[in-house]
């Protein structure tokens, strides 16, 4: 595989995570209150959200090891938003 082969990889599996985690905290958000323990959704969405953070620095770092250079919003963050409107 070339270089460009394995950052296009590397892009997709980003914008594929963070996609996920914004379409999983939409469904456990809006499911919240129709759950037997609301305290254990709460954590759960929490975590989520935390996680949804990590993957977003991640694609910044990842973005400016590409071009050194952060934009303000990097390519795989805006394309995951775009996928999960």
């Amino acid at each position: 595989m070339t270089t460009k082969e394995i950052n296009d990889r590397i892009e997709a599996m980003l914008i594929a995570k963070i996609t996920t985690h914004r379409l999983n905290i939409r469904t456990k958000f809006k499911n919240r209150h129709n759950v037997a323990w609301p305290e254990l959704s709460y954590n759960i969405i929490t975590g989520d959200v935390r996680t949804l953070k990590v993957w977003l620095r991640m694609a910044e770092l990842i973005e400016k090891a590409y071009d050194g250079f952060v934009p303000s919003e990097p390519y795989a963050t805006y394309k995951a938003k775009q996928l999960s409107q």
